[in-house]
């Protein structure tokens, strides 16, 4: 008899942010690398999600099991150094993916988040003001920008 552990099968959603380590030129080179390798790594691991940068922050929404989504935290984000003061803003058990086929969509920020931060926290995008109100919010406008429908997760084991 099959005993799954619960742990590994629950998915979740991860959203943090973190500012730059480098600038330009490094950056450029910098970001190339984070999605060359985000890609591979979140397909090979069926990790969904969407990068953001702007104004020298990165805000990142992750989804996938949640033993995947950890170990990616803690063994290879939180161990970056092309970023620092990485901090998680939300983290919620999810049985409803928002970003389907999209192992690592990247985006510079526009004007409908910059247009968000401005009315919501009276900033320039700044995803570290996100608070407890604003963050549900900003991950439905994150998964809004290319109207991908909200799927269910499936279970392959």
């Amino acid at each position: 008899m099959l005993i799954l552990d619960v742990f590994t099968m629950e998915f979740v959603r991860l959203l943090y942010a973190s500012k730059v380590a480098n600038t330009y030129p490094e950056l450029k080179q910098d970001l190339i690398e984070i999605l060359n390798s985000a890609v591979d790594f979140n397909y090979r691991n069926e990790i969904t999600g969407v990068l953001y940068y702007g104004h020298g922050y990165f805000v990142q929404c992750l989804e996938g099991r949640r033993s995947k989504v950890d170990d990616l935290l803690y063994t290879r984000i939180l161990k970056d150094p092309r970023h620092k003061n990485c901090e998680i803003l939300f983290y919620e058990k999810c049985n409803v993916g928002l970003f389907k086929n999209w192992n690592m969509k990247f985006a510079p920020i526009n004007k409908r988040l910059g247009d968000f931060f401005l009315e919501n926290h009276r900033d320039d995008f700044n995803p570290f003001l996100l608070s407890t109100e604003t963050i549900p919010n900003f991950i439905d406008l994150l998964a809004s920008e290319y109207a991908i429908e909200p799927y269910s997760f499936e279970m392959n084991e």
